[in-house]
């Protein structure tokens, strides 16, 4: 009898943890506006991991076996894996989730059908450089922004019609909106209450979509569609050896929602910390305007302190906070670890502005120990295949609100440093401040 009470103490610890957790985000309920659930989330982190680990915390859920990473040196051991291939593959939370949508997408993909996805995402987003369609590109995200935008809802109508410009090219007359489809859907993903009790509800959304794309893919590649289209479409039936249709069309949702979902974030969030920091927003306009042309796609290329900005804004707000991941032969348990990136980005031991917005600190070599800790897009083989054009996407559709419509998008809370670990609810609509020269 005394070893089972042994053995089962951990799965008590666990439980009590979880249960203090939720008490502390319930109390955060009755905060409001003020409430900041990232730093309620990281200290209640710190608080478990100290009696127990300098390597992380474990926590005992029943029917859920969970690990959260709270080192940084662990996280990069397990980030630095090739899915599948050295020891870990995706998460099975993240796996159900995005297999409602997308089963065969690289972000899920483990082992051989990794090694096969992976150069394929490379090659049609365009991985470690200038994507080949970067000037038509360029003309797609400027129509998009070509009026101010007034709040986050106006940045992702404006980034749905870029996407669908860029990954999917002209709709056919009175086609739905792929980019209202591809959110909603992605919304059900990360629910798992609509997943399992209202999915059914989706089916025939989801056929609508891949049929689209589906459409369009086949189109391009019966056409010659690389001379005819500029997209990813077109462009992905080009030497697409080893993926099969149904695969290759599998990983469109994906880099479609990046658009309307996670990228919108990193653009609403980057407008607000620009214009609410008056020096960091001169350093900005000053670098627009010696740029070069404004419809020329290189020009995006030499705007370095306005990428620091949003690398900066990802750093102190990623829009994606956690990832999962499991053991490839299962282990004793099956046990998931879990990344909670706030916990291991606003580690105090990287520096005494670990919350501060500091965009200098991207533009040194090397960097500083706070931007070499980011996980914005990730690292290694997990590093995201697409962040090159939505960093691309981001900066010009910034650079045009910001050098060329005078958005302001200043939030009161960001002014000052140190900044909280949640993103602020935005306080008021943006506005048209000054008059552009």
């Amino acid at each position: 009898m005394g070893a089972d009470a042994q053995s089962d103490a951990p799965a008590r610890a666990g439980l009590l943890d979880v249960l203090h957790l939720g008490a502390k985000l319930g109390a955060n309920v009755f905060r409001g506006a003020k409430a900041d659930t990232g730093a309620t989330v990281c200290r209640w982190a710190r608080d478990a991991e100290a009696p127990r680990s300098a390597v992380d915390v474990d926590i005992a859920i029943p029917m859920l076996p969970l690990e959260l990473v709270g080192n940084r040196t662990h996280s990069e051991q397990i980030l630095a894996g090739r899915p599948g291939v050295d020891g870990l593959r995706a998460g099975k939370l993240k796996a159900d989730a995005m297999s409602f949508l997308a089963p065969g997408a690289l972000t899920i993909a483990d082992g051989d059908a990794w090694q096969r996805l992976r150069p394929f995402n490379e090659r049609v987003l365009g991985t470690g450089g200038a994507h080949p369609f970067a000037q038509t590109f360029l003309g797609h995200v400027r129509a998009a922004f070509a009026q101010p935008v007034q709040n986050r809802d106006d940045i992702a109508a404006a980034m749905g019609r870029a996407m669908v410009k860029i990954v999917v090219g002209d709709l056919p007359p009175n086609a739905p909106d792929p980019a209202d489809d591809v959110t909603t859907l992605f919304g059900v993903v990360q629910s798992p209450i609509k997943r399992k009790l209202l999915g059914f509800l989706y089916r025939g959304r989801r056929k609508r979509l891949y049929a689209l794309i589906g459409r369009k893919h086949d189109w391009a590649a019966e056409a010659g569609g690389r001379e005819q289209e500029r997209t990813l479409i077109a462009l992905s039936g080009q030497g697409a050896t080893g993926v099969d249709r149904e695969t290759l069309l599998q990983q469109m949702p994906h880099w479609m929602f990046t658009f309307t979902g996670s990228g919108t974030d990193l653009l609403t969030r980057t407008l607000c910390m620009i214009t609410s920091r008056d020096d960091v927003l001169a350093k900005v306009l000053a670098e627009i305007r010696i740029a070069g042309p404004a419809d020329n796609a290189e020009s995006v290329a030499h705007l370095p302190y306005l990428e620091a900005c949003i690398r900066e804004t990802g750093r102190l707000f990623p829009p994606v906070t956690r990832t999962f991941h499991r053991p490839v032969d299962g282990g004793a348990r099956n046990e998931e670890t879990v990344h909670y990136f706030p916990l291991l980005q606003r580690d105090d031991s990287l520096g005494p502005g670990v919350h501060d917005f500091r965009p200098e600190r991207w533009l040194t070599t090397p960097v500083d120990a706070a931007a070499a800790a980011s996980n914005l897009f990730l690292r290694g083989p997990r590093a995201c295949p697409g962040q090159d054009l939505i960093l691309f996407v981001i900066k010009a559709a910034a650079a045009k609100q910001l050098g060329e419509l005078g958005l302001s998008a200043r939030q009161d809370r960001l002014t000052r440093d140190p900044l909280p670990v949640s993103f602020p609810k935005l306080e008021t609509r943006f506005t048209v401040s000054r008059r552009v020269q």
